[in-house]
């Protein structure tokens, strides 16, 4: 049977949410009070450094398909709520329902919450084009995004880079500009699983302009709400 795995990248989030998944869990846990049964990991690089830490030491192993997610995973699902501030518990429950019986080792790649959209080269400062040029030798106006990188991804879409290229990234992340390059991480995650850019979607402004509308779950790990 293929394996699902469950990353999380925890600070000092409330994590009780994590004892309903029912999928295999591994928490590395940046906090000075790291919880039970967590892996400590140095608060450096964001949840970059520890996504990157899990492929490094698990490349040989991973599972079939992994899904990377912040502490507070529900944090940037307003948008799909016609961008309310937060979510109510019931609405974080039918997000770790779906979770718990959509996602399966057979499920594609995917962003976690289905909402994409392209920043420019800048976003939060960042030298979009130098850190794709250093990676990937390319050039690129635009860079296709996830809100807080969290993402599906079935084994074959890591295993596209040798394990030498994660180790050349968490060099980089470990670093002098380690603030700047958490955030640049981010921008990197859907090129990096897809060796593409999405041009069917727009830039962040037009993403959030459409979903201002709309009302309810719109959308979901694998299928529509």
């Amino acid at each position: 049977m293929k394996s699902v795995q469950v990353v999380v990248a925890k600070y000092k989030e409330d994590s009780s949410w994590i004892s309903k998944i029912e999928h295999p869990v591994i928490v590395y846990d940046k906090s000075e009070n790291p919880i039970e049964n967590s892996i400590k990991r140095p608060n450096i690089g964001r949840e970059g450094e520890t996504f990157l830490y899990h492929i490094i030491n698990n490349y040989d192993n991973l599972a079939d398909v992994t899904v990377f997610l912040q502490g507070n995973p529900f944090e940037h699902l307003q948008v799909l709520v016609g961008w309310r501030a937060n979510l109510t518990d019931d609405e974080k429950n039918r997000v770790i329902y779906k979770l718990n019986n959509e996602v399966n080792g057979n499920s594609p790649f995917s962003s976690f919450y289905q909402v994409l959209y392209n920043v420019d080269e800048h976003n939060n400062g960042c030298p979009m084009n130098y850190y794709f040029n250093l990676f990937f030798g390319l050039t690129s106006n635009i860079f296709t995004v996830s809100p807080s990188a969290q993402y599906i991804v079935p084994k074959e879409n890591i295993l596209r880079h040798p394990k030498s290229f994660y180790e050349s990234l968490y060099t980089h992340i470990i670093g002098e500009n380690t603030h700047i390059f958490g955030y640049t991480l981010e921008m990197l995650w859907y090129y990096i699983y897809t060796s593409a850019m999405n041009l069917s979607v727009g830039n962040h402004d037009l993403v959030k302009k459409d979903n201002e509308t709309k009302f309810g779950f719109h959308h979901t790990p694998i299928s529509y709400w």
